[in-house]
């Protein structure tokens, strides 16, 4: 529910980005998850689990998370791809961080004032953070960084590495680009919450201690941290479609891997190398719609490809219990993962910029 639900918002967070600016949108997001935590510490029937976090708190994420991405790309035209490594290296510290905190508050505390404490830390800290926000560059008096450089280059290119014109999202679900890209955001979450979900009950089925398989998982969040730096940066330097490719072809071959891992160490080289690959994505998709399809209508288009990506991470762990519930292993769900990925990685080496769209 969770991830169906906040993948439809991102279309409105996406659309009101646009629109109104982060100020907005993080202060809704502020106050939606202190509320969906603070309701949290109350649950005493599963229903509420449902609606607490997954109508109120993944309404919070998408007001977060997407308006947060599509604003750093209209800042940053030269060296997007590292800005937004950055800023999503935030989420995989977040995770690192916050766990161990919050096992901590719940020892000391109890899960039901632990999660009060949580709710009034997000409060304190984004509603200031929101304030500092601007959607434009040129509210400040300035233009995307590297624009001009940029601009000249493209001049001088019959494939432009970005676009110097803004597709709106009807212009934009016109192209095939569009949709290849929000087919390859499928092939990424299916696999990826696949592995979230089964990756210890997989390897505790091999003599896997739980706790071993615990820090496994731990290290795909990890890793990917690695990923969303070092790829976005380099994807500024060697390309997008490069990028996806490596990113793609990495998960790919671990989840081959996977299937004859026994034994801890593989299990950890695993989430080493499939937890960079993934967190290479995550910068890539917002940096190639902003260097395709623009920068006025960022954050309706890519919560468009979201919104549509979605629906692999909501078919994924549903797949995975499926198969290994009808013949009592996951290898024919690994290898559908493995599958997918290598579509996606094929699919990453066609991409390329859009044509120009016709003035409406």
């Amino acid at each position: 529910m969770f991830m169906l639900w906040h993948g439809i918002l991102y279309l409105a967070a996406g659309s009101m980005n646009d629109r109104y600016g982060p100020r907005l949108m993080l202060a809704i997001s502020a106050f939606t998850l202190g509320s969906g935590y603070a309701l949290m510490s109350t649950i005493s029937a599963p229903w509420q689990i449902y609606i607490f976090y997954g109508i109120i708190i993944a309404t919070g994420m998408s007001f977060g998370y997407l308006p947060v991405v599509s604003t750093v790309s209209r800042w940053f035209v030269e060296r997007r791809g590292t800005a937004l490594g950055l800023t999503v290296a935030g989420i995989g510290i977040g995770t690192l961080v916050l766990s161990p905190v919050a096992q901590l508050l719940i020892t000391k505390f109890g899960w039901d004032t632990s999660y009060l404490i949580l709710a009034g830390l997000l409060v304190v800290i984004v509603f200031p953070v929101s304030t500092l926000m601007r959607l434009n560059p040129s509210e400040k008096g300035l233009l995307p960084y590297g624009t001009g450089r940029i601009t000249a280059e493209n001049e001088q290119s019959d494939n432009p590495s970005s676009v110097t014109v803004d597709f709106s999202l009807k212009q934009a679900i016109r192209t095939w680009q569009f949709w290849l890209l929000s087919g390859m955001y499928i092939c990424l979450l299916l696999p990826l919450q696949m592995v979230v979900v089964h990756l210890k009950a997989y390897a505790v089925d091999f003599g896997i201690a739980e706790m071993t398989a615990a820090t496994a998982l731990g290290l795909v969040g990890g890793a990917s941290i690695g990923g969303r730096i070092v790829m976005g940066s380099i994807s500024d330097k060697i390309g997008r479609k490069t990028s996806l490719f490596i990113a793609f072809l990495l998960m790919a071959a671990m989840m081959l891997w996977l299937i004859k891992a026994r034994q801890p160490w593989q299990f950890y080289l695993f989430s080493m190398v499939f937890g960079f690959g993934y967190g290479a994505c995550v910068p890539l998709f917002p940096a190639a719609i902003g260097d395709w399809f623009g920068e006025k209508f960022h954050g309706i288009i890519f919560g468009m490809a979201s919104a549509v990506g979605v629906i692999g991470g909501a078919v994924g762990p549903l797949l995975g219990g499926h198969v290994f519930d009808t013949v009592g292993s996951y290898d024919i769900a690994i290898i559908i993962g493995a599958v997918v990925l290598f579509v996606a990685a094929g699919c990453s080496l066609v991409l390329k910029a859009p044509h120009v769209p016709k003035p409406a």
